[in-house]
């Protein structure tokens, strides 16, 4: 007796439907084992300067992207560049991220998205002494997420200051500031390292909390400093690192 044809449509109907899926099988294997995952993290472009990267998560929560591990705001030598980064910790999370994200409006302007698959690791958490020692190699430069650093929020970066000022010196004026560690001894103020024909230099401050660092800069931001010995030829500026 001859297979009806209706049997024969399903018998091919169910060998197209297996060998896709062990080609989309094979593929996801491949995936896997020759080191080809899904990007994690995604760049926004186009962001006000003063983002921050709470500002960031209340983007995501007001588009509905959810499952964010990390956000953060990108920095070059300490300043934003208008960019930001989330990070995921499944790749298809990043995947519906940046579909949601793109084009979404951030103060008046719409934002581009791109997946990205590496991005620059921060030091390893060495303590006080270690990013110490740190800045006098050179090694940070303010450059990337977070600035480079971490601190949640709590570093501030003073520009404009003397050139042959000391972190003494500058510890010394930042009295009835609360200072991270200070009370144990710690360096708390680093002196950044800068272009060596410069006549103004660069310190990084890490304060006790998150509203101590921002209390600091509404006091010195575009402030003489020292007017009693240097006039008005020293304009300092001082800015948070989210």
């Amino acid at each position: 007796m001859s297979p009806r044809r209706g049997d024969s449509g399903a018998r091919t109907h169910l060998s197209s439907v297996m060998a896709a899926t062990r080609t989309a099988a094979r593929k996801w294997r491949k995936d896997i084992f020759d080191g080809a995952p899904s990007p994690l993290h995604v760049q926004l472009f186009g962001l006000p300067r003063t983002a921050l990267p709470n500002d960031l998560r209340r983007l995501c929560g007001k588009s509905k992207v959810e499952n964010v591990d990390h956000a953060s705001v990108e920095y070059r030598r300490f300043r934003p560049t208008g960019c930001g980064l989330l990070s995921f910790t499944r790749g298809h999370y990043a995947s519906a991220a940046q579909k949601a994200l793109n084009g979404a409006v951030v103060g008046g302007k719409p934002v581009k998205t791109r997946l990205v698959s590496n991005i620059p690791e921060l030091p390893r958490a060495r303590g006080v002494k270690g990013m110490v020692e740190a800045a006098r190699r050179g090694i940070i430069s303010g450059d990337g997420p977070n600035g480079g650093v971490t601190g949640s929020g709590r570093n501030v970066v003073l520009y404009g200051l003397p050139g042959k000022l000391t972190p003494e010196h500058v510890l010394d004026n930042l009295q009835g500031f609360k200072l991270a560690g200070v009370e144990h001894g710690k360096e708390v103020v680093v002196k950044l390292s800068s272009d060596r024909l410069a006549s103004s230099s660069r310190f990084l401050v890490r304060m006790s909390t998150v509203s101590e660092a921002y209390r600091l800069v509404r006091k010195l931001h575009l402030q003489f400093w020292r007017p009693e010995y240097f006039g008005d030829k020293c304009t300092a500026q001082a800015f948070v690192v989210s």
